[in-house]
């Protein structure tokens, strides 16, 4: 377990020569252009009523609980932030998560020799939006309920201190779930199976998570985040949870299922 971190770092170190390599550069296109318009529009909105939601919030707060104003503030900014950041990333995700499973296909090819069927033609391109789709929705279903429940706790004294952690914790899972997931669907890991296969490396989840999360802070580099995590994702699916495939998949119920 304590070589998982070291996995998912070194899975990063080699996507970037890869993502940006010939025959794969084309799909970072797409999502660098999504970024460009949603990463704008995100961040007019944050400018313009950042400060409205936070102020908002705290006047919900009993005149007694003046003296803990500051822990709130930072409770409160702390669920905003995960909340816009959250929303950015569904919304580019939903529009390049067709490049990206072609992408991810791409790679395993390219790593293992393993062909696909898809082809990168307009037919190919609506039928895997429609699947990413129906995917990226039983997503929105498994962060909603486990986010509010981290909200409400955020209201619950003693728990809200240590409620901005699980929000990060709980974010970084959520970005390992988003990345990892193209090269899943692609080899017809149901999504409630993906999910049992990742919880038996947590580490590498919330490193792999973790990185991207910073990534997505630093301007310019956070621009080519998505193609570059895709990737790294896949180096993992190929090199850590292919091998486990077969043994998983006899423990675990193939099911489509929502949750």
């Amino acid at each position: 377990m304590i070589t998982q971190p070291f996995k998912a770092a070194g899975a990063f170190l080699k996507a970037l020569p890869l993502a940006v390599s010939p025959g794969l550069r084309i799909f970072i296109v797409v999502p660098l252009l999504a970024n460009f318009a949603l990463m704008a529009l995100l961040y007019m909105v944050a400018l313009s009523y950042f400060n409205d939601l936070i102020t908002i919030a705290m006047d919900y707060l009993p005149g007694w609980l003046a003296f803990l104003h500051w822990l709130f503030y930072l409770i409160f900014a702390a669920i905003i932030t995960v909340l816009l950041f959250y929303s950015f990333s569904v919304g580019i995700n939903i529009l390049a998560a067709p490049f990206m499973a072609f992408l991810a296909e791409k790679v395993e090819e390219r790593q293992t020799g393993k062909v696909f069927d898809e082809a990168l033609n307009a037919k190919a391109i609506l039928v895997m939006t429609g699947r990413t789709l129906q995917r990226e929705l039983q997503k929105i279903l498994y962060f909603l309920p486990r986010f509010i429940l981290l909200l409400m706790l955020s209201f619950i004294p003693l728990v809200n201190v240590v409620a901005p952690v699980l929000l990060l914790l709980f974010s970084a899972w959520m970005l390992s779930l988003q990345y990892m997931d193209y090269a899943f669907d692609n080899n017809k890991v149901a999504f409630h199976d993906m999910r049992q296969m990742l919880r038996t490396k947590p580490l590498l989840c919330w490193t792999f998570g973790g990185i991207v999360m910073v990534c997505l802070t630093i301007p310019l580099l956070n621009l080519f985040v998505m193609p570059i995590a895709v990737v790294a994702a896949t180096l993992l699916w190929i090199s850590v949870f292919r091998p486990q495939h077969g043994d998983v998949s006899s423990l675990v119920g193939r099911t489509s299922g929502l949750l």
